[in-house]
């Protein structure tokens, strides 16, 4: 029998390894890929061009609107001043308030717009409400607001003459937040309280007393705020009464000691009544009011009624 051969494998040695041929690179994926490339790059232009173009449309019309807007709010009549309101003022004239804030009509709404940041804020004349406030001393507070279409509103709240103080060669008028309205020569008239015993350094219009102690001034400033609270109460129709025009004078001495002199109807003289406490002033003047309108006093001969206790007593 034949013997069986073996066959042995050949052993390549590492340089005569065979490589591995490289792929070829196939054209059509190639151009396949560059089509797809030119036309994200042509989507995404176009995508850009009308985001862009939009933009400028948008851009065009909103400037077109305001535009529109700001040639209205320039030239329409209606943000210009057609009309001028003023409430609230008696003392001082409207013809001495328009002279002093000089508005015009045909003037822009908000050409006089100023003052503080809440002025500015709240769209008042806040310079006009000082310069106005500053020149007449009558006025407590002023609100200037313009209003579309073309109105200004001036609302004024005034003090009121409540005292006066004799000062040298004259008197002052005081109101009841202690203010000085007025400046005058000669002596004091009569029709309000004359306030005594203070001692008055100087006075200035709008300005509260400069003295050398202020407690005397607060303690009467209190005492004239419950005189009027007394007169301020529900009265009857027959009650006509008007208590501070019947106070002579409130007098101040030392140790808060307070004394006021008022007349009493149907009688010839004059009661002084010698005040307490200040917590209680205007429980005591309430009851004083009570007692001149219901006739106590006119049959009573005593001249001093002191109410400085728990009972008030008549000497």
């Amino acid at each position: 029998m034949p013997s069986d051969e073996v066959r042995k494998p050949k052993i390549l040695l590492e340089d005569e390894v065979p490589e591995k041929p490289e792929a070829e690179p196939e054209e059509n994926d190639t151009a396949d890929q560059e089509r797809g490339t030119d036309s994200h790059a042509r989507e995404k232009q176009r995508r850009s061009h009308v985001k862009f173009s939009l933009k400028a449309v948008l851009w065009v019309v909103f400037l077109v609107i305001l535009f529109t807007v700001v040639m209205l709010f320039c030239f329409l009549p209606g943000f210009h001043i057609q009309n001028i309101e003023i409430s609230g003022n008696e003392k001082v004239t409207t013809e001495e308030i328009l002279s002093i804030l000089d508005i015009h009509k045909d003037e822009h709404l908000i050409s006089h717009i100023g003052g503080s940041l809440k002025s500015i804020v709240t769209m008042h004349y806040g310079n006009l409400e000082e310069k106005l406030k500053s020149e007449r001393s009558y006025i407590q507070n002023v609100s200037i607001v313009p209003s579309f279409p073309g109105n200004v509103y001036i609302t004024i709240t005034e003090r009121k003459k409540v005292a006066y103080v004799a000062i040298p060669d004259g008197y002052a008028v005081i109101a009841e937040d202690g203010a000085v309205l007025e400046i005058c020569q000669g002596d004091v008239p009569e029709g309000v309280p004359e306030l005594r015993g203070l001692p008055v350094r100087s006075a200035q219009l709008g300005k509260p007393l400069d003295m050398t102690s202020d407690e005397g001034y607060e303690i009467s400033l209190s005492i004239l705020g419950a005189i009027l609270g007394a007169d301020s109460i529900d009265k009857t129709e027959d009650d006509t009464f008007d208590f501070l025009a019947n106070i002579v004078c409130i007098r101040y001495c030392e140790n808060m000691t307070s004394f006021i002199e008022v007349k009493i109807p149907n009688r010839e003289k004059t009661v002084t009544v010698k005040v307490g406490s200040m917590t209680t002033i205007s429980d005591d003047m309430q009851w004083l009011r009570y007692a001149i309108v219901s006739g106590y006093f006119e049959e009573k001969t005593g001249e001093l009624l002191d109410m400085t206790g728990n009972n008030y007593i008549l000497r």
